[in-house]
C-alpha cells in the first residue's frame, strides 16, 4: 500500500513519463518493500541513497526515521540535505524502527550478517539496498523488479522538466516564494549540474537557499553545511553574479 499519491509523479520523474510500463513495475516493487514482503533494490549511475531518501518521503512520510548504514560517514544527525547514518548495521536497524534502512552495497558495514539476521525477522523497517548498476543485464528480470533509474544522458528531452520538478520540490519544502527559482538558474543548472538526479537535486536546494538567505552564513545554516563548505562549494562553480549572497559575513 502506496501512502502518498505523489509517489507515481515522483517515479514518473525518475524513470522517464513516456516509460508508464516501468513505472507500474515500480510502483509494485514498491508495494511490495512497504508490506515488508521484499526489500527495495535500487540502481542506477551515481549515488542512488538521495532517491530512496525521497521514496521515504513520499511513502512512509517525513515523520519517519530514514537511515543509511554508512560505515564512512559514521553516526551522523539528519539535516535539509543529508539524512541520519550509523556506522553500525545494528545500530541503523534500531534507529529506523517503523521507518526506512538503506545500505550502499559498496560501502558495508562489518556487522552486514547480523544485520541481514536483524532484518529476516523484522516487519517495521523497510530496507532500500542502493546497488549502482548491475552488471548482469539479466538482473532485473528477477522479482519483484529492481528499479533501475536510467542516466539522465538518455533523457535529455526531459531534462528542464526534471529541473523545474526538483526546483519546485526544493521550492515546497522551505515555503520559499516561486521567485526563488528564476529563469537564469534553470539555464545555469541545465548547463553546469546536471550529470545526475541527486546533483540536481542538492544544486536547486542550494540555489534556493541561497536566494532567501541573508547571507552566506544563514544559507550553510539552513543547509546543515559549514560556512566554509559552502563557500567552496562556490568557488568551484562559476555562479552568476546575482546568484551569490553576501559571503563577507560569514568571516
Amino acid at each position: 500500500m502506496v501512502a502518498s499519491d505523489g509517489l507515481r509523479p515522483f517515479l514518473a520523474r525518475l524513470l522517464g513519463w513516456s516509460d508508464e510500463r516501468a513505472v507500474e513495475l515500480a510502483l509494485r516493487t514498491v508495494a511490495l518493500a512497504l508490506e515488508h514482503r521484499a526489500t527495495l533494490v535500487l540502481c542506477g549511475h551515481g549515488d542512488m541513497v538521495p532517491i530512496a531518501w525521497a521514496m521515504h518521503r513520499r511513502t512512509l512520510g517525513a515523520d519517519r526515521p530514514f537511515i543509511v548504514c554508512d560505515p564512512r560517514r559514521g553516526t551522523k544527525t539528519a539535516s535539509v540535505r543529508s539524512p541520519a547514518s550509523r556506522a553500525s548495521g545494528v545500530a541503523a536497524f534500531d534507529a529506523a524502527a517503523s521507518g526506512s534502512l538503506c545500505v550502499r552495497m559498496r560501502r558495508l558495514p562489518a556487522d552486514f550478517p547480523a544485520l541481514v539476521a536483524r532484518l529476516r525477522g523484522a516487519d517495521d523497517v523497510l530496507c532500500a539496498i542502493c546497488v549502482g548498476q548491475f552488471a548482469d543485464s539479466h538482473a532485473p528480470l528477477i522479482l519483484p523488479a529492481p528499479i533501475v533509474v536510467p542516466p539522465l544522458a538518455l533523457r535529455l528531452v526531459d531534462l528542464d522538466r526534471i529541473i523545474d520538478e526538483y526546483a519546485g520540490d526544493a521550492i515546497a519544502e522551505i515555503a520559499a516564494p516561486a521567485s526563488s527559482f528564476t529563469a537564469d538558474d534553470h539555464a545555469w543548472v541545465r548547463d553546469h549540474a546536471a550529470t545526475s538526479l541527486a546533483e540536481i537535486e542538492a544544486t536547486t536546494l542550494r540555489l534556493v537557499m541561497l536566494r532567501t538567505s541573508r547571507n552566506l552564513s544563514h544559507a550553510a545554516a539552513r543547509l546543515g553545511m559549514a560556512p566554509v563548505s559552502l563557500s567552496r562549494w562556490l568557488d568551484r562553480r562559476e555562479l552568476l553574479p546575482v546568484m551569490l549572497p553576501n559571503r563577507g559575513a560569514h568571516r
